[in-house]
């Protein structure tokens, strides 16, 4: 099961916050549709801009790691995702990160 975050400040995201806000991007992710939706981006926009300090980040990095393995997310389909939804992340966008290098 994914832990929530402990938040650091106000504009903090739990993990559980995070995967709800994925969550019109999980048929694309897991290989069910072969197209993006509106929805899917805005997320992934909205996410990218919540996390923004290096501790939120690494949780960040863990949580997605293993709410992609427990949904068999397709890593070419999770490292697609920022340019189809064009967006820069801070880091990348792969389910097999190592989130300690962050």
């Amino acid at each position: 099961m994914v832990m929530g975050l402990v938040a650091s400040h106000a504009n903090a995201i739990t993990c559980t916050e995070a995967i709800s806000t994925l969550m019109p991007c999980k048929d694309y992710l897991i290989g069910k549709s072969n197209f993006v939706s509106v929805p899917c981006c805005t997320g992934a926009s909205a996410l990218n801009g919540k996390v923004k300090t290096k501790p939120e980040l690494k949780s960040m990095c863990e949580c997605l790691k293993q709410a992609a393995a427990a949904l068999h997310v397709i890593p070419e389909r999770a490292k697609s995702l920022p340019a189809i939804c064009k967006i820069t992340t801070p880091i990348p966008i792969d389910p097999n990160a190592d989130c300690n290098s962050i």
